[in-house]
């Protein structure tokens, strides 16, 4: 079948450069990818199952490894449709889809090759594309073999008719009132219900403050607004997203992070992500108290990791209603004083004062949003810390 007329009028997303290289920002999975002629291809082919064949976005996933779905298996799929269990409302897979180049015929090995995944993840359809053609299969229980297609199947259709297609929307967070930011037995059974969010060992001040800002982080109602600064532009606010992200010490922070598209003062595009986490006593065998970080991460092609772990047990100030968030500078490997001096020769929003590096001040005494203006100011400058951080980081490697 010839899809190349259909996939020539789908647009692809934006284009940005990271690194020295063109990339598209991938709004599946919510990262900035090098473009090369299969990730176009997939790119297109991913929006045409969204667009033509209507499969919810939220069931299309990108370059899957097969360990996700069976342990001891290698390999990735470029893309996996899955459907979606009405009652637990759970997915599984159903559809597994291997894009190649316009240069490569689809023989039987492109389709062994997604037969094998397909196996693997116990799915039922499978789909073979160089952009210009497409095959597509079901799998037969009776001659254990797949059967291709003269056309390709829309999503109802792969699902069953019958089946009810529940319209997915992304999950509406809690938020606090001040009185119960105040309710310490609240914020605990808060705090074990899931990820950790402060530190058994953090003052309940802070645990307010932790939950407040976490909870604002996952407000997707209230986005970060648009700027251009000296050091950065922000393209866009992404939303969350769940990310793991490591840092030089061993350390991983794995949960839901707010992610931000940013141009920095090279014209080059990051995506920066931001949590909070709390540590337990043994957090990387360090065996100190327990404590509350405000983790903001890097994303790189090979190398995305956690570029800033704050401590705000110990560096936030709180006054009355003010949180005053200061920074001593350290980054592990250099001398505070690299970063001073950074800062001091570029700094916009972050300054210096007697009392270390000022990132901002915030009102505690009200629900926190991205777009206040306090806690706006205080977004955009871990922000351009962090990017100063890491020319830091660039000029003594």
């Amino acid at each position: 079948m010839r899809i190349d007329s259909i996939l020539n009028n789908i647009e692809l997303p934006a284009v940005y450069e990271r690194e020295g290289k063109k990339c598209y920002y991938d709004p599946y999975r919510k990262k900035l990818i090098e473009i090369t002629p299969e990730e176009t291809v997939r790119q297109r082919v991913a929006a045409m199952f969204e667009k033509v064949y209507k499969v919810p976005r939220d069931m299309i996933f990108l370059e899957v490894p097969m360990s996700y779905y069976a342990k001891g298996f290698s390999g990735r799929a470029d893309i996996i449709i899955h459907a979606l269990e009405e009652e637990s409302k759970s997915s599984y897979p159903i559809l597994v889809i291997e894009c190649k180049n316009e240069k490569v015929f689809l023989t039987d090995l492109v389709a062994e090759q997604a037969g094998r995944y397909c196996d693997i993840i116990d799915g039922k359809y499978i789909a073979i594309t160089n952009g210009l053609e497409m095959e597509f299969a079901v799998y037969n229980e009776k001659t254990n073999s797949y059967v291709f297609l003269d056309k390709v199947l829309s999503y109802v259709q792969m699902v069953g008719e019958e089946v009810l297609i529940p319209k997915l929307e992304e999950e509406k967070i809690i938020r606090y009132s001040i009185e119960e930011l105040k309710n310490q037995e609240l914020l605990s059974n808060y705090n074990e219900s899931g990820m950790w969010i402060f530190g058994e060992d953090t003052y309940p001040k802070f645990r307010s403050l932790a939950v407040n800002f976490y909870q604002a982080l996952l407000d997707t109602e209230h986005c970060l607004p648009k700027i251009k600064r000296k050091n950065f532009e922000l393209i866009d606010d992404l939303g969350r997203r769940y990310s793991d992200y490591g840092n030089a010490g061993g350390g991983h922070y794995n949960g839901i992070y707010r992610a931000f598209l940013v141009r920095d003062g090279f014209n080059e595009v990051q995506i920066i992500s931001m949590s909070i986490f709390g540590t337990d006593a043994n957090f990387r065998a360090e065996h100190r108290n327990s404590y509350t970080s405000l983790v903001v991460a890097v994303d790189r092609f090979k190398t995305s990791h956690s570029s800033l772990q704050y401590n705000v047990d110990k560096f936030v100030k709180i006054t009355g209603e003010k949180a005053h968030f200061l920074y001593n500078g350290q980054i592990s490997g250099y001398k505070s004083d690299c970063v001073k001096e950074m800062i001091l020769l570029n700094g916009d929003g972050v300054t210096l004062s007697s009392c270390g590096i000022k990132l901002g001040i915030i009102d505690i005494n009200k629900v926190l949003y991205l777009d206040d203006n306090d806690v706006t100011e205080l977004v955009y400058n871990f922000i351009e810390y962090v990017l100063l951080r890491e020319e830091v980081r660039k000029k003594r490697s």
